[in-house]
């Protein structure tokens, strides 16, 4: 199994999501874009694992839910990986109570690796995508590189699974763990 811990969305912050991905098909940006079910917040991605290892793996995401309680994030503006210039994903930024999400990220990661799961090790960076392998030479995005889109309550931790189902990929919610 394919898995990753993060934070899923409203339903209407998806909606928002949507729309925003919609106007910019509409300026010309082309790409592989994500469905509204896809859309998220990657906190943990823990790749291929056995099922036997979900059991330790829901005990550790539900002990780090149960020291946090529920925050606000605010999300808006557009960015891409490595750079707009040179872009493979697409994305929109994740501000507000960053120092909160930072140290859940960071505790989930520290008691992950105490119970010996395999993690990468590259500096978080709160996004949630919106499209793969981007096309955006020669489009002015200026004016939406700032836009606000919403605010969010962070509320709970979801086990996810990535599995390719008709040749498309879908992330399942396997578990969740409100934040106490």
């Amino acid at each position: 199994m394919r898995l990753f811990v993060g934070v899923d969305l409203p339903a209407e912050i998806k909606q928002t999501l949507l729309e925003f991905q919609s106007k910019l098909r509409q300026l010309g940006v082309n790409g592989s874009w994500k469905s509204v079910d896809n859309l998220h917040i990657t906190l943990e991605f823990l790749g291929e694992l056995e099922t036997d290892k979900i059991s330790a793996l829901t005990k550790t995401i539900t002990k780090v839910a149960n020291n946090y309680k529920p925050f606000g994030l605010t999300m808006g503006g557009l960015g891409a990986f490595p750079s707009l210039k040179r872009s493979h994903t697409l994305w929109t930024a994740v501000s507000g109570d960053l120092p909160k999400l930072n140290q859940l990220k960071e505790t989930l990661h520290y008691e992950l690796k105490n119970k010996a799961f395999k993690l990468e090790e590259r500096q978080f960076k709160p996004h949630i995508t919106l499209a793969s392998r981007p096309k955006i030479d020669n489009i002015n995005l200026s004016f939406v590189q700032a836009k606000k889109l919403g605010e969010f309550m962070v509320e709970e931790l979801v086990l996810f699974e990535s599995r390719v189902i008709d040749g498309k990929r879908v992330y399942i919610d396997l578990f969740s763990a409100a934040l106490d």
